[in-house]
């Protein structure tokens, strides 16, 4: 405590200085890992797949461990995203750097310490054009206005100067979807994050779909893999099997429905609908074959396809 408030001290008046203000978080996040004598438990996973309810409930059952939360480890990306966020260095968006400033520390922790600790990785899947729509709005600064129904939306995530929109058309919001959002974020995440970095080819390896999660396991690396859809029925038993932990529970956290933009959200939900070619290219990919059965493939591809015009 005394050590973390020293830091916190330092940090006041020397934080307008990026380089020492990123070495000095660095610090407290490297002095902080020392306190634990087991390895950490990272829960890495793309936007939108309910890992910070997973988060919240491991805080409440997990002492003996240090837990880590992100989307993305990654080196190239980490690098561009930093770049783009060093303009929320000191104002009420700097959390969003920092993440990056995590990043770093836990990428360069895993590969120069990976042999003293055994690392405990937690990752979900979601079915895809869900989880883009999700994500989408999860990246947008979303202010109501005064007008009833209206809202003005930006990102510097997507690229997206401030632009009026509306629960009563979707049809501008579903355009800026579709031409900004990252729409194949879940096909390469776990080659990108997972294989590349830890070396668990999870995709290459196979998936008990009806079964609902999955235990992967090589070298300093112990990985679980849940499925979103069957999260609230098999969460118990994967973390006791995977953590010995009796009776977890999820902790809703970060829920779509509670954000300001939950209207204009829901109302995109009912508008939008995808053409053949942008379902072809998600449900038909090696993701979508390892976690999901032919009958639930079918079955998403029909709810977006909805209607189609």
């Amino acid at each position: 405590m005394v050590a973390k408030g020293l830091i916190n001290w330092l940090l006041k008046p020397l934080g307008w200085f990026y380089p020492t203000a990123k070495i000095l978080y660095t610090w407290r996040l490297s002095h902080s890992l020392n306190q634990f004598e087991k390895g950490p438990i990272l829960v890495l996973q793309m936007g939108k797949v309910g890992s910070k309810s997973v988060q919240a409930g491991l805080e409440a059952r997990v002492s003996d461990r240090p837990i880590y939360h992100t989307h993305f480890l990654s080196r190239e990306r980490t690098t561009h995203t930093e770049k783009t966020r060093r303009k929320f260095f000191r104002t009420e968006r700097h959390r969003y750097l920092t993440r990056q400033w995590l990043n770093r520390f836990l990428l360069r922790t895993f590969e120069a310490h990976k042999e003293i600790h055994t690392w405990k990785l937690v990752t979900l899947t979601r079915e895809p054009v869900g989880r883009n729509i999700s994500a989408f709005f999860e990246n947008l600064y979303v202010v109501p206005r005064e007008v009833g129904g209206e809202y003005e939306i930006s990102s510097d995530y997507y690229h997206i100067e401030p632009t009026i929109v509306s629960v009563n058309d979707t049809e501008k919001l579903a355009d800026l979807f579709f031409n900004r959002a990252r729409h194949d974020s879940p096909l390469r995440f776990f080659d990108r994050e997972i294989k590349d970095i830890f070396g668990i080819d999870v995709l290459g390896s196979g998936f008990p779909i009806e079964k609902g999660y999955e235990i992967y396991s090589t070298g300093p690396v112990e990985l679980l893999v849940l499925k979103l859809e069957k999260l609230a029925e098999n969460a118990a038993a994967a973390f006791r099997e995977f953590l010995d932990i009796d009776d977890f529970k999820l902790i809703n956290q970060n829920i779509g429905a509670d954000k300001v933009y939950a209207p204009l959200y829901d109302a995109l939900k009912k508008y939008i609908v995808v053409d053949s070619a942008y379902a072809d290219k998600l449900y038909n990919s090696d993701y979508m074959r390892t976690f999901y059965s032919t009958e639930e493939i079918e079955a998403a591809r029909c709810k977006w396809l909805r209607n189609a015009r």
